[in-house]
């Protein structure tokens, strides 16, 4: 007897059925019927009348489903004091982002945390990685996530590579450049090109690609999200973000511009902690939640060129 049977039968009672049920637990109905199944062979009783395609409860059905309830609230409790005892759901996080980790990774791991521990003490900033070094060094922050090819090595960090992650650049709807079948980077430069601030290493890449000496490819840094969307929408700027900040919400009104020579493209981030402190159970949880919600992108079909451009 297993507690994930128990909850099964407990979610046969709540919906009355063997599909509701099924659906409540995300399990396909044969499945959710085999584990019922199993229950009864393990108790050596039956639990459940399947007569006449209803479900009735025989009276050790309703004595088990009484102690079921019992133990899984038990089980509830359990991993509450558990979590209590390090200090989880009663403890604090307090973590840095780098702009484009602030949009996806580092947004949607701190959701996750909060929706599971809503007592937990949060704070999150958003700045450039050597300021989050600094912080981190200070032990002002437990973690940061940021690009760190502009990061001098240093000794005492921990420093733990995550998936390649696409950007892409995003313009209104109705932009003039939407109408042309090829962007050139020159032709591009007509317009604002909005983005955090980046490595050097991409405004360089970025800047030799053009043959303008007016300017610099990218003509506005900055590090807010909202405003780099506002830019695009009022000043019909291009702006370089994560595809997957646009998937949905406002952004939607945004849609991605190919400049040619520049499809693909992928940036990467990093997991820096201090090698000699241990995290706590907060930073642990939403660490692992980071690289549970982050999805590896295999770039094998990228020319070199893209690669340079933001790997």
């Amino acid at each position: 007897m297993q507690l994930r049977q128990l909850r099964h039968l407990v979610a046969l009672a709540e919906r009355g059925s063997f599909g509701g049920a099924a659906e409540a637990s995300h399990l396909s109905q044969p499945a959710l019927s085999r584990s019922i199944e199993n229950l009864e062979e393990s108790l050596k009783t039956r639990l459940v009348d399947r007569a006449y395609g209803t479900v009735r409860f025989t009276a050790a059905g309703e004595l088990v489903l009484a102690r079921a309830r019992e133990m899984l609230a038990n089980a509830a409790q359990i991993q509450r004091d558990v979590l209590k005892l390090d200090g989880l759901l009663m403890g604090s996080l307090h973590v840095g982002l780098g702009p484009f980790a602030a949009a996806t990774p580092g947004r949607a791991a701190l959701a996750q945390l909060t929706r599971q521990y809503p007592q937990l003490t949060a704070r999150v900033e958003v700045a450039d990685t050597i300021t989050l070094c600094e912080r981190l060094q200070r032990r002002q922050i437990d973690l940061f996530i940021a690009d760190t090819r502009d990061l001098v090595k240093q000794p005492g960090l921990k420093i733990e590579r995550l998936p390649n992650t696409p950007v892409a650049f995003f313009v209104r709807a109705r932009h003039p450049l939407l109408k042309l079948k090829r962007v050139t980077v020159d032709r591009a430069m007509d317009f604002p090109i909005a983005s955090p601030n980046l490595p050097g290493i991409v405004t360089t890449h970025f800047d030799s690609l053009s043959s303008r000496t007016d300017r610099a490819f990218f003509n506005v840094a900055c590090d807010d999200s909202e405003t780099l969307r506002h830019l695009a929408l009022e000043a019909d700027a291009l702006i370089l973000i994560p595809v997957a900040s646009v998937a949905a919400g406002k952004a939607a009104a945004l849609l991605p511009v190919v400049i040619e020579g520049q499809a693909n493209m992928l940036t990467r981030y990093s997991l820096v902690t201090l090698a000699a402190r241990t995290l706590s159970p907060a930073a642990n949880a939403y660490a692992q939640l980071v690289r549970e919600t982050m999805t590896p992108v295999a770039p094998a079909s990228q020319a070199a060129g893209q690669r340079v451009a933001l790997q």
